[in-house]
C-alpha cells in the first residue's frame, strides 16, 4: 500500500536530516548500537534530536495528532515519557485541543526505564483539577523500539489511579518483542509510520546503502535472533550509544 504524499515527504525530510537515521555496517566490523532496553541493533533513528528543527518535528507530530484524534478521541490527557516524548507530547496535546475541540492537559513521566511508579514520577498531575483520578491518559514517545519504557509509563499512570489503554509514537519499530509486550500490557499503539515503512522510503529514495537497509530489516524481523547470530547478548543496563 502506497503512502500518502504528505506522509512520505515528512519521512524523506527525516531521512535527509544529518545524523537522524544512522545504520552501522555491523557485519563489516562496525560496532552495533546499544539501545536503552539493553538490546543491540544496527540502526538508530533520532527523532528527539529533531526538536531543534521545527520544520521536521512539527509536521511529524501534527500528522500523528490526526491519527490519534481519529483512533482515540476519548483520551483525557497526554503523558510524555522523558526525554524523547516530552516535546512531541506537548505539541500533540496542543494539536489535539484544536482537532477534538476540548482541553487536553499535558504531563510528563520520569524514570520510565524502571518498573513501578507513583504520582511523584508524574510531573504536572498531582492536584491538577483538569486531570481527576480515573481519567484516561495517552502515553507518548517519539519512537518505540522494544516498548519497555512505554509499558513502564503506562504502569506508572495506572498505579497512580489513571486509566491507560493507548500509547502513541511518531515511529514504531513494530518488532515481535514490542508487539508481545504491548499485548501483555493491554496497550494499543497509534503511530505515524513504522520503521519498515521508513526503510522502504529510504530504499526508494536511495538515502542509505542497500546492504545496510537489508541489515536493519533483518534486525526488525527478529531482533533477538539477529543478536544471537552475531554473538551479542542483551545487557541489563542499556543506554543508546
Amino acid at each position: 500500500m502506497s503512502l500518502p504524499l504528505y506522509q512520505k515527504q515528512t519521512m524523506i525530510a527525516l531521512l535527509q536530516a544529518p545524523g537522524a537515521v544512522v545504520i552501522r555496517d555491523v557485519d563489516g566490523g562496525e560496532a552495533p548500537f546499544l539501545y536503552s532496553s539493553g538490546n543491540y541493533g544496527p540502526g538508530y533513528v533520532t527523532i528527539k534530536g529533531m526538536v531543534g528543527q521545527k520544520r521536521i518535528i512539527e509536521p511529524l507530530t501534527f500528522q500523528l495528532a490526526v491519527k490519534v484524534a481519529e483512533e482515540f478521541p476519548a483520551l483525557d490527557f497526554v503523558a510524555g515519557n522523558v526525554s524523547g516524548g516530552v516535546v512531541p507530547g506537548w505539541i500533540l496535546s496542543q494539536a489535539l485541543e484544536s482537532l477534538l475541540g476540548k482541553k487536553v492537559p499535558f504531563v510528563y513521566i520520569r524514570d520510565t526505564r524502571k518498573k513501578g511508579g507513583h504520582k511523584e514520577l508524574i510531573t504536572g498531575i498531582d492536584k491538577n483539577p483538569l486531570i481527576p483520578e480515573g481519567n484516561n491518559g495517552l502515553v507518548v514517545e517519539e519512537l518505540v523500539n522494544f516498548a519497555e519504557t512505554t509499558c513502564n509509563g503506562a504502569e506508572a499512570l495506572r498505579n497512580a489511579g489513571y486509566e491507560v489503554t493507548h500509547a502513541a509514537c511518531i515511529m514504531f519499530y513494530g518488532n515481535p518483542v514490542s508487539l508481545k509486550s504491548l499485548k501483555q500490557a493491554e496497550l494499543t499503539m497509534i503511530y505515524h509510520f513504522t520503521l519498515r515503512q521508513l526503510l522502504d522510503v529510504a530504499e526508494s529514495c536511495e538515502t542509505h546503502p542497500p546492504n545496510l537497509i537489508a541489515l536493519y530489516r533483518e534486525f526488525l524481523g527478529d531482533p533477538l535472533a539477529w543478536q544471537k547470530k552475531r554473538g551479542l547478548e542483551p545487557v541489563k543496563e542499556g543506554g543508546t550509544r
